[in-house]
């Protein structure tokens, strides 16, 4: 992790550190020194009112948040040959809130769900160890799964079969 007042290399750089340096180096002086912190702080509380009040393009956004990032980061991944275990658990935890969200009866009585949902994709994102998507992952999906693939292999005829390559 990034200390407070450490210069971040190219390789720590996060995904919004680029824009909010941009607009740091742009605020006209306001008579009180502001900080990458106010910045990062105002950025990330302007997004979580957007997706709470659910105005216009809120789905939009935290749709662009869950994936393009996530995509990009698989992307490089494959590309370096290496697959690790974070973006893959991610997919898989996206795909079950995917599936989640379907329960829409459910779902309408969760006050502010977008914003929830927003903040749990970043932390399944975030690159730490230990982060979202190794502790939902391990903790509680990977069981489900296993208890699952026991049941779907039992299943001795297949559910769809696919042409094979002659």
């Amino acid at each position: 992790l990034i200390e407070q007042g450490e210069i971040m290399s190219s390789s720590q750089v996060m995904p919004y550190s680029i824009f909010l340096g941009f607009v740091h180096k742009n605020i006209p002086p306001v008579g009180f020194p502001i900080t990458h912190d106010h910045v990062t702080y105002a950025f990330w509380g302007l997004v979580a009112l957007w997706t709470s009040t659910e105005f216009y393009g809120a789905d939009l956004l935290v749709t662009v948040l869950s994936m393009v990032y996530p995509a990009w980061m698989s992307y490089k991944a494959e590309n370096s040959g290496s697959y690790p275990k974070q973006w893959i658990s991610y997919w898989i935890i996206f795909a079950a809130v995917f599936m989640l969200e379907f329960l829409d009866f459910i779902i309408c009585y969760i006050p502010i769900f977008k914003t929830l949902k927003m903040g749990f994709f970043l932390w399944c994102m975030y690159p730490c160890q230990n982060n979202g998507a190794e502790v939902v992952y391990n903790g509680a999906l990977k069981p489900a799964l296993a208890a699952l693939d026991a049941w779907v292999s039992s299943i001795k005829s297949p559910i769809v079969e696919f042409p094979k390559d002659d």
